[in-house]
C-alpha cells in the first residue's frame, strides 16, 4: 500500500512539473525572441496560480521591464528576487537607480551578487558598472543644484533645438546642412547641429568619423562666409564616448556639450569645460566636469545653452521616455551655484524633476514671467545664408571683390584668405580683450598689464591684416 502510494505521488509530481515545464519553457522562448507582450500575456494567469514561482514571476517582471512598465515590473520582479533569480536582483538594481534610490540599489546589487555566487557564477562586467554608476549618482545628490524652471515644453526629437528661444547675443543654432554648406568637408548624415557666437567668427559642431564615434570640431569663419582650417576640439572631450550639442557662451571661454563617455551618469550627460589659447595657436581645453543634478539624469541630457541676455537657460532631455520626444527644460540661471539640502526628503523628486513646481517659488506667475524674458520668435536656425558676411576689398582701379572666387591670382587669393584667417583672428582677440576691461571694471586691477599687452597685440595685427590686404591688391593689380 506505501509503495502503491509512493507511485501514485511521484506520477503526481512528474505530471505536475511537465504541465509547468512547459509555460516556463515557452516563455523564455518567446522572451530570447523579444515577445514580450506575448509574454506578459502567458504568464499573468500563471503567476495568479503559482504565485511564488519564481520563473514565472520573473518572465513577467523582465517582460514588463523591457516594455518600459517599470511600476507593474517590480512587483514580479521582487518576487523573483526571493526566490533566488539573480536577472531579477539585477534589473531591480537598474530601476532603483533610474528613480535615485541609492538605498535600494545597494540592496538589491548586494542581492544579485550572492545570488550569483550561490550559483557559481562570476560577476559580469555590468556588476561593475552599475556599482559604479551607484557611487557617483550617490555623490551627485550630494549636490543637487536648486534651479528654477520656469517651463518644460515636450517636442519632437529631430531638430528639437529649433524649440530654443535665444537672443542674438547668445549666438544661432545651425542645422547640419547649414554646417555642410558652410564647408564642414563632411556629409550632412555625419554631422551635427552647430553652433555659432553672435559675432560669426566661428563654428563648432560634432562629425562622426569613420567608426561612427562623434568628435567635436571647430573652424573660424572667414568674412567671405566659408570656414578656415577645420580642426577636432579635443578628442579627449568624449571620454571614450560621443561628443555632442556644443555651445559656447559669450566669454568665449565656457563651452557646454554633451557625451557619454565613461563620467556619464546614463545616456548623455551635459559637460562643462574651458578653454584657453595654447601656445603656438590654437586652443586647450581643461578637464571636463559633469554638471551633475538635475541637469543630468539615467538618460540623455543634452544641448545646454545659457541665455544671458534674456536671463534664461535651456537644456533637453529625453528622462520621460516618451518614444521619439524629448523634454526641454527653461530656467532660469545663477551666477552662484546654491545646492539643495542633501538631507532634504524631496531630494530625489527635485533631482529628477518629477514635478517641476518642487523647484518653483509660490506665488509667481511663471507664464507672464516666460513671456516677458523670451526674446521675439525667429527661424535664424534654418536662415543660414544671412551668416555669411562679404568683405569688401577695393582694389583701386574701379573694382571691389567680395568673395574670394572674384579673385584671378591665385596669389592674391592666397594672400586674401590670409587676410580674412587674420580678421578672424582678430575679432576673437578683441572679443579676449574686453572680457579683461569687464574685469577691469568691477575691480579686478590684476589685468591692467593683461590689458595694455593686449593692446599691444591688436595693434600689431590690425598692422598685419593691411599690409596682407596690400599684399592680395597688388598681385591682383599687377
Amino acid at each position: 500500500m506505501k509503495l502503491q502510494r509512493f507511485i501514485y505521488t511521484a506520477v503526481l509530481a512528474a505530471i505536475a512539473a511537465g504541465v509547468w515545464a512547459g509555460p516556463i519553457d515557452d516563455a523564455r522562448k518567446l522572451y530570447a525572441q523579444g515577445e514580450y507582450e506575448t509574454v506578459v500575456e502567458k504568464m499573468r494567469p500563471q503567476v495568479k496560480k503559482t504565485p511564488k514561482d519564481g520563473n514565472a514571476n520573473y518572465f513577467l517582471g523582465a517582460s514588463l521591464y523591457a516594455l518600459g512598465d517599470f511600476a507593474q515590473a517590480k512587483g514580479p520582479l521582487t518576487v523573483a528576487e526571493g526566490r533566488g533569480v539573480a536577472e531579477a536582483s539585477r534589473m531591480l538594481t537598474e530601476m532603483a537607480l533610474d528613480r535615485y534610490d541609492v538605498e535600494a540599489a545597494e540592496e538589491h546589487l548586494d542581492k544579485w551578487e550572492a545570488a550569483l555566487k550561490k550559483g557559481k557564477k562570476s560577476t559580469p562586467a555590468l556588476y561593475d558598472e552599475l556599482t559604479s554608476r551607484m557611487i557617483q549618482m550617490r555623490n551627485m545628490l550630494d549636490r543637487v543644484e536648486r534651479i528654477e524652471i520656469v517651463d518644460s515644453i515636450t517636442v519632437d526629437s529631430a531638430d528639437f533645438f529649433r524649440a530654443y528661444r535665444l537672443s542674438a547675443e547668445a549666438g544661432r543654432l545651425l542645422p547640419a546642412d547649414a554646417v555642410s554648406r558652410l564647408g564642414a568637408g563632411a556629409s550632412q548624415s555625419e554631422l551635427s547641429m552647430a553652433y555659432m557666437p553672435e559675432n560669426r567668427s566661428e563654428l563648432l559642431w560634432a562629425a562622426a568619423d569613420t567608426s561612427g564615434v562623434y568628435t567635436l570640431y571647430g573652424a573660424d569663419i572667414l568674412d567671405d562666409g566659408t570656414l578656415d582650417h577645420t580642426s577636432p576640439l579635443d578628442k579627449s572631450l568624449g571620454e571614450g564616448g560621443d561628443a555632442l550639442f556644443p555651445f559656447l557662451m559669450p566669454d568665449g571661454m565656457t563651452l557646454y556639450f554633451a557625451n557619454n563617455g565613461e563620467n556619464s551618469l546614463g545616456g548623455y550627460d551635459i559637460f562643462m569645460t574651458r578653454r584657453t589659447d595654447a601656445d603656438g595657436g590654437g586652443k586647450e581645453y581643461y578637464q571636463p566636469q559633469n554638471v551633475g543634478m538635475p541637469y543630468n539624469s539615467p538618460y540623455n541630457d543634452y544641448l545646454l545653452a545659457i541665455d544671458e541676455a534674456s536671463g534664461l537657460g535651456w537644456w533637453a532631455s529625453d528622462r520621460s521616455q516618451i518614444p521619439g520626444k524629448v523634454t526641454i527644460y527653461v530656467f532660469i540661471p545663477s551666477s552662484v551655484r546654491v545646492n539643495a539640502d542633501p538631507d532634504d526628503p524631496q531630494l530625489g523628486a527635485l533631482a529628477l524633476l518629477s514635478d517641476i513646481s518642487l523647484t518653483q517659488k509660490p506665488g509667481v506667475d511663471y507664464k507672464a514671467l516666460l513671456a516677458s524674458k523670451l526674446p521675439e520668435q525667429t527661424d535664424a536656425s534654418s536662415d543660414y545664408t544671412s551668416a555669411q558676411p562679404s568683405f569688401a576689398l577695393d582694389l583701386g582701379n574701379g573694382s571691389v571683390y567680395y568673395r574670394l572666387s572674384d579673385f584671378r591670382n591665385q596669389r592674391a587669393r592666397s594672400a586674401m584668405l590670409e587676410a580674412l584667417a587674420s580678421e578672424a583672428g582678430l575679432r576673437k582677440h578683441l572679443a579676449a580683450e574686453e572680457g579683461l576691461r569687464e574685469r577691469y571694471r568691477r575691480g579686478d586691477r590684476s589685468v591692467a598689464d593683461a590689458i595694455l599687452q593686449s593692446e599691444q597685440e591688436t595693434a600689431q595685427m590690425r598692422t598685419r591684416i593691411v599690409s596682407q590686404r596690400n599684399a592680395a591688391i597688388r598681385l591682383e593689380t599687377k
